[in-house]
């Protein structure tokens, strides 16, 4: 193949160039959309929106919102804004409003703001304070407020009874 015959038909490695490009194409296009992979680096700084219809991973700063398939907070990101995501897992510092189907919050995790999701693991050491309601429990007045209050790293604080006490 790279002998002889190479030399005596210069245009045969040409034509089987096509047709490797042609394979590779192809099977380029069969890889679905959702395996696509966006990565924000620990050193780059983002403002704004940032949307994609793949997996992203984020060890960087981001000021803004975010939307994807599956988002990973992974290194020491530093996270500001909204996440719509099907999943995210937090391993890194994030504030603000996270709406997701799952969410996973490791033990590096300091999340800080409310959480809309239809599963919520959190792992031993996670920091998360802020609110928590399901995706698929809506309050009967029709506004999407979370319901309960969780603060990882405090104690509950204690409810002031309704009515004033008898001496």
């Amino acid at each position: 193949m790279f002998g002889k015959t190479r030399a005596a038909n210069p245009r045969q490695p040409e034509t089987e160039t096509k047709v490797l490009s042609a394979q590779a194409d192809d099977s380029a296009a069969q890889i679905p959309r959702h395996r696509q992979h966006s990565y924000l680096s620990k050193d780059a700084k983002l403002k704004g929106d940032f949307v994609s219809t793949g997996d992203v991973t984020i060890e960087g700063t981001l000021d803004g919102r975010i939307k994807c398939r599956s988002l990973t907070l992974s290194g020491e990101p530093v996270i500001s804004g909204s996440i719509e995501a099907d999943t995210v897992h937090v391993c890194g510092s994030f504030e603000g409003e996270l709406h997701a189907r799952k969410v996973v919050l490791a033990k590096t995790a300091r999340l800080i703001g409310d959480v809309f999701q239809k599963s919520l693991e959190i792992h031993p050491g996670a920091i998360f304070e802020g609110q928590v309601a399901r995706l698929d429990i809506q309050p009967s007045d029709g506004t999407r407020k979370p319901k309960a209050n969780v603060t990882g790293s405090k104690p509950p604080s204690q409810s002031q009874p309704d009515s004033p006490s008898a001496p």
